[in-house]
C-alpha cells in the first residue's frame, strides 16, 4: 500500500494489532514531536488540507480482534480496523444490518468511516453515521484510552462525547473500538428509476415520494453523465437532449414491494416521464456501483449539504458553460437528507479551480455547507476544503489544543488547517 498523502510520504509505518501497541505507538511519536496520520481501507484517506506535517503513517486495517454481537439487543462492538463489508456479512446472518452505507464497503474501515462522517445514499431513510454510534473508545495523542457512551443502549449515559471524535478526522484522537446500533435487514429490496427531460419534474415527483406513503431507503436525482450511464444499465435509453434520472432503492416484505413499486411507477407516468425501468438485482447493484464508482474515481468531488430545497435550487445554477459540451459534470442530489455531490472529470488545475471556485460561490449563496473531498494538489494548496465556520473556529482550535496539545494527529488536515 501507498501511504502517500498530497505528495508527501511517511518517513515510518507503524501496524499494530493491540491497543497497547497503538497506546505506545503514539505515546512515542507525542514525546518525540513527531506528526501521525491515522489510516484505516484508505477509502477516504484523501480528504482534507494538505498535511503541515508527516512523519508516520499508523496503519490500523490489522487492528480487528473479535466483533462482540449481540442480536438480541441489535448493538455491535467493532475495532478499527474491520471493514464495513465484513462487518455487515457478519450481521447479515442474524438478519440486521448497520443502519448506515458508506462508499467501498468491502474496504473502507469502522474507524475510518467514523473519524470522515462517511456518508451513503441511505441516509435519505436512516440519517447518518453519527445517529447510529452508542458507544466510542479513543486513543489519545498521549496514549491514553478513553471511553465514551456504552455497549447497550440502555447503558448509555453520560456525555456523547463519542459525537465530537465522529467527523473529526483523527485530530482529536484515533477511534480504536466502536459499537452501534443495528436494523434489521429487509425482507426485500427493489431498486427503480425513471428519467425526465425537464429537472423541475423530476425533483418535484421524487419529493412527492419523500413525502408520500412510504420511506424510500434511498432516493437520488442524478443529472449529467453519470445518469445516461444508469440509463444504459438498465438496457434503456434516453434520446433526450438532457436527461435527469431519479434512482429509488424500495425495502419491505413482498406485497410492500409491489404496492411502492407500482406508486414509484404511477408518480413517474402521470407526470410525464420519459421511461422507467424496474431493476433486476443485477441492475441494481450495477447502478449503484455506478453512483458509487464515479464518486472514488473522479478527479474532482465537491459535496454540499443544506435543506433539500436549497440543494437543489443550487443543482441548478452549477456553472457548467464551456464544460457542457464535454459533458463532464453529474450532479447527485440526496432528495431526503438535503446533500448534493457535485462530480467532475477535469485535470487541468486552471480548470479545476475556476470551476471549484464558482461552485463554491453558488453552495454559499444557497445557505449550504461544503466539503471539497477531492481536487488536484496544486489547487488544493491555496483553498481550505472546509466550509468558513465561522466564530466557531476559536473554539475548535481551542478543543484541539485541549486534547492534542502538542499537534501530533493529522496537522494542518482539518478545519481551518487545524
Amino acid at each position: 500500500m501507498s501511504y502517500s498523502i498530497d505528495n508527501m510520504v511517511p518517513s515510518s509505518i507503524e501496524h499494530p494489532t493491540t491497543l497497547d501497541e497503538i497506546s505506545s505507538a503514539l505515546c512515542k511519536s507525542n514525546d518525540e514531536g513527531q506528526s501521525v496520520i491515522p489510516w484505516g481501507g484508505g477509502t477516504r484517506i484523501t480528504i482534507g488540507n494538505i498535511p503541515t506535517s508527516y512523519d508516520t503513517a499508523l496503519d490500523l486495517s490489522e487492528f480487528t480482534g473479535d466483533i462482540e454481537h449481540e442480536p438480541g439487543d441489535m448493538t455491535v462492538v467493532a475495532n478499527a480496523g474491520v471493514t464495513i463489508g465484513s462487518l455487515n456479512a457478519l450481521l447479515g446472518n442474524e438478519g440486521q444490518r448497520l443502519p448506515f452505507e458508506v462508499r467501498n464497503p468491502a474496504t473502507a474501515t469502522v474507524g475510518g468511516s467514523i473519524a470522515s462522517n462517511a456518508s451513503g445514499h441511505r441516509q435519505s431513510s436512516t440519517g447518518g453515521i453519527r445517529d447510529w454510534v452508542i458507544g466510542m473508545q479513543i486513543v489519545l495523542a498521549d496514549g491514553t484510552v478513553t471511553k465514551s457512551g456504552g455497549r447497550v443502549v440502555k447503558n448509555v449515559q453520560g456525555y456523547e462525547m463519542h459525537r465530537l471524535h465522529t467527523g473529526a478526522f483523527g485530530t482529536l484522537g484515533v477511534v480504536s473500538q466502536v459499537a452501534f446500533k443495528l436494523l434489521p435487514t429487509p425482507p426485500e429490496q427493489q431498486s427503480v428509476i425513471a428519467w425526465f427531460d425537464d429537472q423541475d419534474t423530476a425533483q418535484d415527483v421524487g419529493l412527492s415520494l419523500v413525502n408520500g406513503l412510504f420511506n424510500p431507503e434511498a432516493i437520488s436525482l442524478i443529472h449529467g453523465p453519470i445518469a445516461e450511464q444508469v440509463i444504459t444499465e438498465a438496457g434503456e435509453a434516453s434520446t433526450a437532449e438532457e436527461t435527469w434520472v431519479l434512482i429509488i432503492r424500495l425495502g419491505g416484505g413482498v406485497r410492500s414491494i409491489e404496492r411502492q413499486v407500482n406508486e414509484v411507477v404511477g408518480a413517474s407516468g402521470a407526470n410525464g416521464a420519459t421511461g422507467y425501468a424496474v431493476l433486476s438485482d443485477i441492475a441494481a447493484n450495477a447502478a449503484w456501483t455506478i453512483l458509487e464508482d464515479s464518486e472514488s474515481q473522479s478527479h474532482t468531488i465537491i459535496r454540499m449539504t443544506a435543506r433539500t430545497s436549497n440543494a437543489l435550487t443550487a443543482s441548478h445554477e452549477i456553472p457548467i458553460s464551456d464544460l457542457e459540451k464535454d459533458k463532464r459534470i453529474s450532479t447527485i442530489c440526496d432528495l431526503g437528507f438535503g446533500a448534493m455531490t457535485v462530480i467532475a472529470d477535469l485535470t487541468n488545475d486552471e480548470e479545476s479551480l475556476s470551476f471549484i471556485n464558482s461552485t463554491l460561490q453558488t453552495i454559499t449563496k444557497h445557505g449550504g455547507s461544503y466539503l471539497i473531498e477531492k481536487c488536484p494538489v496544486d489547487v488544493k494548496q491555496d483553498m481550505d476544503v472546509f466550509s468558513d465556520v465561522g466564530n466557531s473556529i476559536d473554539l475548535m482550535r481551542r478543543i484541539k489544543n485541549q486534547y492534542d496539545p502538542n499537534g501530533t494527529l493529522n496537522p494542518g488536515r482539518f478545519v481551518g488547517k487545524i
